[in-house]
């Protein structure tokens, strides 16, 4: 298919798209794209297959604000020295079901949370819960809280971020956007996944609406004066050669539901990831901040359901789902769901067709660094 493809749909509550052009892409041939390409820059396997599919997998569920779109950029920073997909990740304190993970200030953030979970899925199987506070910001969530479902248990994870979001009353950015994710491991149904932060919009679909020259919903964004706008330039930049942190201005995004609540836990998301991983609060992490090399922090927690005597912890979150998605719905609505299941049914749906519409700039991209890298790409352009 070269032109304009049809599978567009997305899960709910994303007010940003990609309005140009698309290409269905093999999904196979995308992974393996990426996965070269991250093995190309010097990443061992094994970690180039993780930091391709967390990315992967955004796109394939239609966000193409989170998805493939970050890869290009990550592999030239690892190229570049500014990473180094090498760096050694050690647990570096550890007492009871707790434990600090820490990789050096050039460590992939990914790479050392993943190290994280894994920590805290083990310290789980011996205490029933387990904690760890790790180096490095965990970007996707997801992925860790899948790790932790995928092991039978409850996966929680909180992570710091640049400045994006300013002090309730203040616009000045200090605060990050709050990311916060729960995975919890049902039986019959797909498990329970919220991946969200605690901002009226998310930092990535403001740039995809200022690369479009889109405007955004009102009451997600101050401008540098503290006012509301709905300029996405306001906030952030279009050059997408530049990281997430990088790419922005000196505008604010706005607290979860514009108020004291979503403020707090922005708030205490961002002390408790920094403070419990002695790394950089959010204000730190500008660029020029006076803290060169300040990383982010994040915390990551699993737990184990039997630990607490249920006989069937994934029959009563069944049972939980069954109860709420068949109560009675208002006039107009179709089906009520639960957090995660709009995500998981399109991710199995195009995994099965084993395709996916991606923005025809993010494919160029792509490409354009498969070139640069020498790597001999597969056929990814698919009528199915």
């Amino acid at each position: 298919m070269t032109g304009q493809s049809t599978d567009h749909e997305r899960t709910f509550g994303q007010w940003w798209d990609w309005k140009g052009e698309y290409k269905r892409v093999s999904i196979p041939a995308l992974t393996a794209l990426c996965v070269d390409a991250y093995r190309a820059a010097g990443v061992p396997p094994d970690d180039a297959a993780f930091l391709a599919e967390g990315a992967i997998d955004k796109t394939v569920q239609g966000d193409h604000a989170r998805g493939v779109i970050y890869i290009p950029p990550q592999v030239r920073s690892i190229r570049s020295g500014r990473q180094d997909a090498r760096a050694p990740i050690h647990v570096v304190q550890s007492r009871g079901a707790s434990g600090l993970v820490a990789g050096g200030s050039k460590a992939i953030g990914r790479l050392v949370c993943r190290a994280g979970m894994r920590f805290a899925i083990d310290k789980a199987r011996e205490h029933g819960i387990g904690l760890a506070a790790a180096t490095g910001g965990a970007g996707l969530l997801t992925q860790y809280v899948t790790m932790a479902i995928d092991a039978g248990m409850i996966g929680v994870v909180m992570t710091q971020t640049g400045p994006c979001v300013a002090p309730l009353g203040g616009y000045t950015a200090l605060l990050g956007n709050g990311p916060f994710a729960v995975g919890v491991p049902a039986a019959r149904h797909d498990p329970v996944v919220l991946d969200m932060s605690f901002t009226q919009s998310s930092a990535s679909g403001v740039l995809l609406a200022a690369e479009q020259g889109d405007r955004m919903p009102s009451g997600a964004l101050l401008d540098s004066s503290g006012a509301p706008s709905t300029d996405p330039r306001d906030f952030r930049d279009v050059d997408r050669s530049k990281s997430p942190t990088e790419a922005r201005g000196d505008g604010t995004l706005t607290a979860l539901g514009n108020s004291h609540k979503g403020y707090a836990m922005i708030f205490l998301i961002g002390l408790l990831s920094s403070v419990l991983s002695d790394t950089a609060p959010a204000w730190d992490l500008a660029p020029g901040s006076a803290s060169d090399g300040a990383v982010a922090g994040t915390l990551l927690i699993a737990i184990d359901p039997h630990a607490f005597g249920v006989a069937d912890p994934p029959g009563a979150v069944d049972a939980f789902i069954d109860t709420v998605t068949t109560a009675p719905r208002r006039e107009g609505v179709d089906e009520i769901l639960y957090p995660g299941m709009r995500s998981q049914q399109l991710r199995r749906a195009r995994r099965e067709r084993g395709s996916v519409d991606v923005p025809v700039p993010q494919l160029d991209a792509l490409l354009a660094m498969a070139a640069e890298l020498g790597i001999e790409v597969a056929p990814l352009v698919t009528d199915e």
